[in-house]
């Protein structure tokens, strides 16, 4: 038994070495925040964090009223490796058909369930801006690029934006609050995504790691013929 113990621990060692790596994306300012003090923390009617109405994930928020929010900023790649982009829908306030896009592909719209999920691996480069945008019910369209923040339908009205702000949760995880530029309902609940960025196994590590079950599995059947 104990030999099988030190084998599979020589397993996850061989398997899993490598795993701990500096951070996949990161959040970059573009200049483009309006400054305006609500637009920096979360308010008190964002239904995320108070889940008063709306839609959203049994998990308890990520986020909580007065909570610091990054307006203004982008989500871009910190490395020239590709790496594992997971997006979570946590659900939605706005009853317009707001839409969330990675490239090309819808992933995410108001008939989505919360925690449906949707993973694409990214191999953009060094500094890249991650691949993805919202559409709002009236057809704005506002990409993770340098237009972010400035997506104002009047610019003396933050209440009539139409954007989104970034919460850093953890290394590699943020969360992503779009506004979907409604008067009056400036508090960035209108749909929020979770997006997590993990490494990519190499594929001699996956068959180092399957060769060493493989052996443990033949040792112990011939235990049990002995």
């Amino acid at each position: 038994m104990k030999k099988l113990t030190q084998s599979l621990a020589l397993v996850a060692a061989v398997g899993f070495a490598g795993v701990a790596q500096a951070a996949y994306i990161d959040a970059v300012a573009n200049g483009n925040a309006p400054g305006a003090p609500a637009e920096q923390t979360v308010p008190g009617d964002n239904d995320y964090a108070t889940r008063i109405s709306g839609t959203w994930t049994a998990d308890a928020p990520l986020y909580s009223v007065g909570d610091s929010v990054m307006f203004g900023h982008n989500l871009i790649s910190t490395t020239t490796d590709a790496f594992r982009l997971t997006f979570t829908y946590l659900g939605k306030q706005a009853n317009d058909n707001n839409q969330f896009y990675w490239g090309n592909q819808l992933v995410f719209d108001t008939q989505s369930t919360p925690d449906d999920q949707f993973s694409a691996v990214f191999s953009g480069g060094l500094n890249s801006l991650l691949d993805f945008s919202f559409i709002n019910g009236s057809g704005v369209t506002v990409n993770n690029d340098a237009s972010n923040g400035s997506q104002f339908l009047d610019v003396n009205k933050p209440n009539s934006s139409t954007n989104f702000n970034l919460f850093y949760v953890s290394e590699d995880y943020f969360l992503i609050s779009f506004d979907d530029g409604y008067v009056g309902d400036d508090n960035h609940d209108d749909m929020v995504i979770a997006v997590r960025a993990t490494k990519v196994p190499e594929p001699g590590t996956l068959a180092l790691l399957g060769l060493g079950l493989a052996g443990i599995a033949v040792r112990m059947k011939g235990r049990k013929k002995a």
